[in-house]
């Protein structure tokens, strides 16, 4: 079901910083707490929410609507909980934060593992969870810069194997120095419109075809 949660009566009451409209995936079972996560998040505003009550909608619904970030309310965590945000992780990451009443044993190894950006375990006043929530957004931020420069980094020392190998077959087969295949390598590239990777991995698979 979704909410478009504007301010209320009762938001006047919280003095809290405002923050961007944001799409949220609240995924929040029956609880027994007097105050549920969507009521405190109605309190607040500035959200537009999608409301599941199961754990196994999550890919289906993020697929569907693509929420910016992913919050689980949940008495206590548990492994099984946490499969849904590991597949998040792997194909579609987003920002999840996890609020829970109970602690679980080994649950923050467990949430660090599946990529949750924030776990607390409290009944969280509506007037943190602004902070609590960008705070969450920025750690995404960065853990992302950092995934993606790590992905660059291994990106590029495949692509200098590539190289080395393509200049040493260029090596033999011509009796060129390092150098000078390494010339060769770079101008063919250019003539042919590729990049000295696509070229090298053109090279040694044809290389390899004729060991074969």
């Amino acid at each position: 079901m979704n909410y478009s949660l504007s301010n209320s009566n009762i938001a006047k009451a919280v003095s809290a910083p405002v923050i961007s409209l944001r799409r949220l995936l609240l995924v929040e079972p029956a609880t027994s707490s007097s105050v549920s996560m969507l009521e405190k998040l109605a309190v607040l505003g500035h959200f537009q929410i999608e409301k599941a009550n199961r754990l196994e909608s999550i890919p289906a619904i993020v697929d569907a609507s693509q929420p910016e970030m992913l919050i689980l309310s949940v008495n206590a965590l548990t492994d099984i909980d946490l499969d849904p945000v590991i597949w998040l992780n792997i194909n579609n990451p987003i920002p999840v934060v996890v609020f829970a009443h109970q602690n679980s044993p080994c649950a923050v190894k467990s949430v660090v593992a599946a990529g949750v950006c924030t776990y607390i375990v409290d009944n969280v006043a509506p007037q943190r969870l602004p902070v609590i929530l960008d705070l969450a957004f920025e750690r995404f931020s960065q853990m992302q810069s950092v995934s993606n420069e790590l992905l660059q980094t291994k990106k590029k020392l495949s692509e200098r194997k590539l190289i080395e190998r393509a200049k040493g077959i260029i090596m033999r087969q011509k009796n060129f120095t390092e150098e000078q295949a390494y010339m060769e390598l770079r101008k063919s590239a250019m003539n042919q419109g590729k990049t000295m990777a696509e070229l090298a991995r053109k090279i040694i698979v044809a290389f390899d075809t004729i060991l074969d």
